[in-house]
């Protein structure tokens, strides 16, 4: 007697979910060349780096419920990178003595700042876009 097929627990990635993250890893290389301090190119650059990684792992969710999630994670996010980010641009300056520590912060401050400033605006959008769609699909049908 053969025994059943175990289930598969590893999927590979979708190809869209590569392309996405490759083409939000190629914004933001582009945006780091152009520059991002007060140059609205690069900003902009930024910004279509974070919608791309956003949609990467959002791109095959059917479910309006799904994207309200995503809207209000975002908004929480965004307050929690922004206050994480403050205090460990705070924390860097008063532990300046202590070069390591002061360097750790200065990244904990940069990534948030990114996250916050970027990425959860970014999954705001498409929350709010995703869940428009979904929920006129579901509700007239697939266009």
């Amino acid at each position: 007697m053969t025994e059943p097929r175990a289930k598969r627990t590893h999927r590979r990635p979708a190809k869209g979910t590569v392309i996405l993250l490759v083409a939000g890893a190629a914004f933001i290389g582009l945006a780091s060349i152009v520059g991002v301090s007060d140059n609205p190119p690069g900003i902009v650059l930024l910004y279509l780096a974070g919608i791309t990684i956003v949609l990467a792992g959002t791109h095959r969710w059917r479910n309006p419920r799904s994207f309200g999630l995503l809207l209000i994670a975002s908004a929480v996010g965004f307050v929690l990178n922004v206050l994480i980010h403050n205090f460990s641009e705070v924390g860097a300056v008063r532990i300046a003595q202590f070069p390591v520590l002061a360097a750790l912060l200065g990244g904990v401050s940069v990534v948030t700042f990114f996250l916050g400033v970027i990425v959860c605006p970014m999954g705001g959008v498409v929350g709010v876009l995703g869940g428009i769609v979904t929920g006129l699909r579901s509700r007239f049908g697939a266009a």
